[in-house]
């Protein structure tokens, strides 16, 4: 009956995922159900430099500069105040930054999450990159998201920002652009490699063969 089940219930999750229709999304209630949200508030000033790297659940930070996870407040100029009670991710220099976000070996079918940049100027010229790798480092899709300043007298004033692909395959996003700040990274549940399930099952299946000859005997 074990058996049974794990395999229904993995027919149905693959089910599921099928179902979420592809694009970009402006919010991060569109990833597919199953969501998992990293929210940073366990973490306190913790500075990661260049080229360093840090877990998060099943996923890898690993910055192109150095951040700041669980930063409790950033001025970010004309898109105003950062910081409301609530922990954050933020790159700690002005200037083209960039971030890699892995799912350790896993794939993902959508990925989303809060954020707003630095900005000088009125003109609207802030921006952020988003690129979408599979386990085979093909780029998937590549999404750029400008937008006018909120103001300089703003609090707390975000977007939210994704990409769901059609089928569970994203392995790495990599995000890019001058004083991002970050928050609620939104994923779907990674999805076991087909390579993955296949021994899960053959495990399962000599678990069950044991259990009945032990009942046997």
């Amino acid at each position: 009956m074990f058996n049974r089940n794990l395999i229904a219930g993995l027919i149905l999750a693959a089910t599921t995922v099928g179902a979420q229709a592809a694009g970009v999304i402006v919010d991060r209630a569109n990833v597919p159900a199953n969501a998992i949200v990293i929210d940073f508030e366990n973490y306190d000033g913790l500075v990661v430099n260049a080229g360093e790297s840090l877990a998060v659940g099943g996923v890898t930070f690993t910055p192109g500069e150095q951040l700041t996870v669980g930063q409790g407040i950033a001025d970010l100029g004309e898109n105003g105040i950062w910081g409301a009670g609530n922990k954050f991710v933020s790159f700690d220099n002005i200037g083209n930054m960039t971030l890699d976000i892995s799912f350790n070996g896993h794939s993902t079918m959508g990925v989303a999450f809060d954020y707003s940049v630095w900005e000088t100027d009125l003109d609207g010229s802030a921006f952020l990159t988003a690129r979408y790798f599979d386990l085979g480092n093909n780029l998937i899709k590549t999404t750029k998201f400008i937008f006018s300043p909120f103001g300089a007298e703003t609090y707390n004033q975000f977007q939210s920002f994704g990409y769901v692909s059609d089928s569970a395959n994203i392995a790495r996003v990599t995000l890019s652009g001058d004083g991002v700040v970050f928050d609620n990274l939104t994923y779907t549940q990674p999805v076991p490699e087909p390579h993955s399930i296949a021994m899960l099952l053959a495990g399962l299946g000599l678990v069950g063969a044991v259990t009945r000859r032990r009942q046997r005997v």
